[in-house]
């Protein structure tokens, strides 16, 4: 092995394609999580106050431009009762 790929470490083409086989498709997701919010709620100021963030993070969410975190969500799937039907697209 040379001097150079002892501290490489970056994974072979094959480990790295396997790693991609469940990729999840990010931009699906936002677009329904921004669905959601909208059919959910009839403003943003009452978004921002269900999860109890700033009003930009609502308004961001019903732009779809950004993500909830992982405790929002679960927070809505537990919560909201239209989030089966619009996050898996029924």
């Amino acid at each position: 092995m040379s001097q150079e790929r002892i501290f490489d470490r970056r994974r072979s083409a094959s480990v790295a394609r396997r790693g991609h086989v469940h990729a999840i498709d990010r931009d699906a997701f936002l677009r329904r999580w921004s669905l959601l919010m909208i059919a959910s709620f009839s403003t943003r100021e009452q978004c921002a106050v269900y999860f109890d963030v700033t009003y930009q993070t609502s308004c961001n969410w019903f732009d779809g431009l950004c993500r909830p975190y992982g405790d929002i969500v679960d927070h809505a799937v537990a919560t909201l009762p239209r989030y089966a039907e619009i996050m898996q697209g029924r």
